[in-house]
């Protein structure tokens, strides 16, 4: 047995120990139940590409905010500190069913503080860094970048509710969230 399946069963006994088999207020905790797709596929689904694009979008805007001096960055200071982002910052992403949805959960995200169980590891760190590649390609680091100074808390607006691959979340239905602090679209 993996450590990962160890470890999600011994996060069930704790909940199931502490709360009972129905969780707090009647809720039942159970991991995602993944397809085909899901399990297999190296690349991101298309129903998780607007969660990936606000994980995304939430740490380089953490990352720039973080790295930025009294001024301007230098190009070669901008290129760097993306490339780092998409390689190591997506290990606390994960997969958890929240009202019937499997959604992305993870820093910056609406889902992060809803009770669920939560699937982490696996292949979604990975689907979400080459997602995140995938932008500085497409959009390119300079024009993240431009974005970020003219506003740094709109940068997911300008990265996920535009045209093309900038407007993966167009269509996304906000969640419901219920006695949970959660980050919304315009809180970033």
């Amino acid at each position: 047995m993996g450590w990962r399946k160890i470890l999600i069963i011994l996060v069930i006994n704790v909940l199931v120990f502490t709360f009972g088999a129905e969780g707090p207020k009647g809720m039942k905790f159970s991991v995602p139940q993944l397809s085909e797709e899901e399990q297999e596929s190296a690349h991101l689904p298309n129903y998780l590409k607007c969660d990936a694009c606000l994980a995304v979008a939430y740490q380089l805007q953490t990352a720039l905010a973080k790295n930025r001096k009294s001024g301007r960055l230098a190009e070669s200071d901008v290129f760097d500190i993306m490339e780092y982002v998409c390689e190591i910052s997506f290990q606390n992403y994960g997969l958890k069913e929240v009202e019937g949805v499997k959604r992305l959960s993870g820093p910056g995200l609406p889902t992060e503080n809803v009770a669920a169980m939560t699937q982490m590891g696996g292949k979604w760190p990975s689907r979400i860094q080459e997602i995140c590649h995938m932008y500085l390609g497409e959009i390119g680091e300079m024009e993240i970048y431009r974005a970020f100074q003219e506003d740094p808390h709109q940068l997911s607006v300008f990265m996920c509710y535009g045209q093309g691959v900038q407007g993966y979340c167009n269509h996304q239905k906000d969640i419901k969230v219920e006695e949970h602090d959660h980050v919304s679209k315009d809180e970033f």
